[in-house]
């Protein structure tokens, strides 16, 4: 593996040195001859004004252009407070452009107000910011280079995007979801220049303004309006699982519309081994101890392939300067096939006494697909964040899939047992969403949205087993059913400034209703009844403030509460009968309140980075667990597992995170996290109170880096201790990640070379110790991953830069790509 590190690092070094020069030279004030620092210089193809490199002066005012082709190109220097400067040079090896003397702006007031430069790090409210525009030496990068800039977040080397080693998470474009497919997002920020962004916005504990399920939210607001732009990329990525993925994208863009159409395909094959050892008990009716029912180890294998891809289009048009619409469409159809096989041996001590050997074989097909589209419109009432929001999102999804199923005995007798399913499902949803925002100063505004959801899915599913060499349905594993689920929510929250310290208070409240119908015919539902509903209404109270220092000291608290309600398939009484369990819901399950409380305090540095320490508190009131217990049941003739979700006291997660970020430049950081927290379970269970506590601990440090304005390095390490469920713990993980980024031809070619878990050290573990119910399982397959993907640009972009001096206060709304 490091034969082709080594390879990939000296053909980007090779090309890099090939046909490029550098150009130099010193920017200097024409009035004084006083050095000008942190002057963004860059260089553009005479022939169709493409951005070539960049660079940014030293404090000396310095400057150096490296990886500059021969030919005609147009120099461009500006900075704030002086003209534009513009030179056309002929590049034909090393230049040295001595002093460049850029003349102050020529224009006059009579009185001048001074405003306070935005600091390039600040916390406010729930919001953690990083003022890319304010940050010279990003401005010759891509919008991956600054996010890698952003506190917590990371883009590793095929563009996927974490937020504090989390991968939940959303990214928001202008204040609104992106919408944007995984691999159109990666195209999108690795193509967009990073001096069209004017900060990007990282949010990790959402208030009552974001109704997301995500760990966190990045929102990027651009500052720049596309002129015109015609621009096509394509390209393939492949991995060692297997997998093969080619994709292809086109933009276009004026000032009015932006066109994007995305199109991927995708084929994987996975296999793996599995083995594991189940004890089950049951109550001792003579004393409190507990009897062994059975036991059994299994060993087996498993493969699939997977067939997939997606065709995505959305459009953004500018209507005029207060109103925008913006709509998206997309179809993903998928097709699987996966084969397993299982060889048991399973010993029963008190129902059908004896030992029992048998193999266990599946094969599956199932065909799925997923569509959604919407539109969402804004109007602004002025440019100082006076708007109204509204939108429609229509989403669906189906399901189709057969198997088959055959069970060998080869002890104590010879026997067979086969069984056929087909099942279908169908879940179509509708939703709206109103956001007004207020302000009723500079230093405050109000917030207040609404938002709607339907969504129904129906599913049928036959089983017929083999009997007397013919197939018979099994009505009491056949079942059929409808659910719904309306959701409305309405919000609200205030926000103000008193100079560095600010406040934002917010409530969400939600009305939640939920229900079941079976359809009797064709199967025997074995439930209290054929329909049922059940309603929730839940208070969401949210509370963030933070105070920042002019030394870049920042101090922030959050209160969150969020809810998670019960689906109607945790709530019906449908008994839903397996090969080896079964298992129903609940009715009487109530809403799980998860309370989440965060304080910290970073320090921020202009060219050091920052360190960072915070306490966090996550506690779950209510949560549903899935309990499993022995049940004898007449259908099996035997004890076997029966498991039910119940509301089981409460939970939490409370500790300690330090975080450390080294960034000498805006193209080099190391980051280090530690946590140490204490993970708590308190459970009244089978009449008893259950508590378990554990200690946990974790260590991540990554590295990015880009050299040569081409190479891009990524190295990850990281330590997670064993953690902790109900009754359940997985085993340590740990694993050094590693890969390399770069671009050829001014960026007409991008390579990436990526090693996951380089020394394959990982692999899924469980126990499960209920009173009840003892196993230990694990998954081996090939946890070192090799990925390898080319991509290839054609066409132009060209950003222009809102002016900050006689420009639109409030910007235009970036365009994709």
């Amino acid at each position: 593996m490091k034969k082709y590190i080594v390879l990939i690092a000296l053909v980007c070094f090779s090309f890099n040195l090939f046909a490029q020069y550098k150009v130099g030279g010193k920017i200097v004030d024409q009035s004084n001859n006083q050095p000008i620092a942190f002057v963004n210089v860059g260089l553009f193809r005479a022939a169709d004004s493409t951005f070539l490199c960049g660079a940014a002066s030293d404090d000396k005012g310095f400057f150096r252009l490296q990886g500059v082709p021969k030919g005609e190109h147009e120099l461009r220097i500006s900075a704030i407070g002086y003209d534009t400067y513009k030179q056309m040079i002929t590049v034909e090896g090393d230049m040295r452009l001595g002093l460049i003397k850029l003349n102050p702006g020529t224009l006059k007031l009579d009185e001048v107000t001074v405003v306070e430069s935005r600091p390039l790090f600040s916390v406010e409210g729930e919001k953690t910011m990083y003022n890319t525009a304010e940050d010279p030496s990003i401005q010759t990068g891509t919008a991956s280079d600054a996010l890698q800039n952003a506190p917590g977040v990371e883009v590793d080397v095929e563009g996927n995007i974490t937020l504090r080693g989390a991968s939940s998470v959303e990214v928001w474009i202008n204040d609104q979801p992106s919408h944007l497919t995984e691999e159109n997002l990666k195209t999108y920020i690795q193509s967009m220049p990073a001096n069209a962004i004017d900060r990007i916005e990282v949010i990790t504990n959402p208030s009552a303004r974001y109704g997301s399920d995500a760990d966190g939210i990045i929102n990027i607001v651009t500052n720049a309006k596309i002129q015109r732009n015609e621009f096509f990329s394509f390209g393939l990525n492949a991995a060692t699982r297997p997998s093969f993925s080619p994709w292809l994208s086109y933009v276009y863009a004026n000032e009015k519309l932006t066109l994007n159409l995305y199109l991927n395909g995708r084929y994987s094959y996975d296999r793996g081994t599995s083995e594991g050892i189940d004890s089950t008990f049951i109550d001792n009716d003579f004393d409190d101890s507990m009897l062994l029912s059975n036991w059994s180890n299994n060993s087996g294998h498993d493969k699939g392939d997977n067939f997939g891809g997606g065709m995505f289009g959305n459009f953004d048009y500018q209507i005029d300067s207060m109103n925008s619409i913006n709509g998206w469409l997309g179809v993903m159809p998928n097709w699987d096939n996966s084969l397993e096989d299982e060889v048991t041996h399973r010993e029963e001590f008190i129902h059908q006494i004896g030992a029992y050997d048998y193999t266990t074989n599946s094969t599956d097909k199932s065909m799925m697909f997923h569509g959604h589209g919407g539109l969402y419109y804004r109007h602004k009432f002025d440019n100082e964040g006076h708007q109204l929001m509204v939108s429609v999102n229509a989403n669906g999804g189906g399901r189709s899939s057969q198997s088959n199923w055959e069970r060998n005995y080869t002890s104590p007798i010879d026997y067979t047992r086969s069984r056929d399913v087909s099942s279908r499902s169908f879940d179509p949803s509708v939703s709206g969403e109103i956001n007004y925002v207020r302000p009723y100063s500079r230093d405050g505004e109000i917030s207040l949205g609404f938002t709607t959801r339907y969504s129904n899915q129906s599913s049928i599913c036959v089983y017929d087993t083999l009997a007397d060499g013919q197939y018979v349905n099994d009505v009491l594993r056949s079942y059929d059913y409808n659910t719904f689920t309306n959701t409305n929510q309405l919000y609200a929250t205030w926000q103000h400034k008193w100079g560095g310290f600010t406040l934002k208070p917010g409530i969400r409240f939600e009305n939640y209703n939920t229900g079941i119908t079976y359809n009797p015919e064709g199967c025997y539902p074995m439930a209290d009844t054929n329909s049922f509903n059940k309603s929730f209404f839940n208070v969401l109270p949210t509370l963030h403030l933070s105070y920042r220092t002019k030394s870049m000291h920042n101090f922030k608290a959050s209160y969150t509460r969020r809810v998670n309600d019960p689906r109607a398939n945790q709530l019906t009484t449908f008994y839903n009968y397996g090969e080896e369990s079964f298992s129903c819901g609940n009715p009487e399950l109530s809403s799980v309140y998860t309370n989440s409380i965060e304080v910290g305090w970073t320090k921020f540095f202009q060219r050091f980075g920052s360190v960072g320490l915070s306490g966090y508190y996550k506690g779950k009131s209510n949560e549903i667990n899935s309990i499993s217990i022995s049940r004898y049941d007449d259908l099996y003739g035997r004890y076997v597992m029966f498991s039910q979700p119940v509301n089981l006291g409460k939970s939490h997660d409370a500790g300690l995170e330090a975080n450390l970020m080294i960034r000498p430049s805006g193209f080099f950081n190391m980051r280090l996290y530690a946590n140490l927290y204490d993970s708590y379970i308190e459970a009244f269970y089978h009449n008893e109170m259950v508590k378990s506590r554990m200690i946990s601990y974790s260590v991540r440090m990554n590295l990015w880096a880009k050299v040569w304005n081409r190479l891009e390095i990524h190295a990850q390490a990281y330590y997670r201790s064993p953690t902790q469920s109900l009754f359940s713990t997985r085993q340590s993980r740990y694993g050094i990640n590693g890969g390399l980024r770069c671009d050829f031809f001014d960026r007409k070619m991008s390579v990436f070379l990526n090693v996951q878990d380089i020394f394959n050290w990982n692999r899924w573990a469980s126990t499960n110790n209920s009173p009840y119910y003892h196993s230990t399982n694990s998954h081996k397959m090939n946890s070192r991953s090799v990925s390898l993907g080319v991509t290839f640009r054609f066409g132009k972009m060209e950003l222009e830069k809102q002016a900050r001096e006689g420009g639109d206060e409030g910007g235009v709304e970036g365009g994709e790509e």
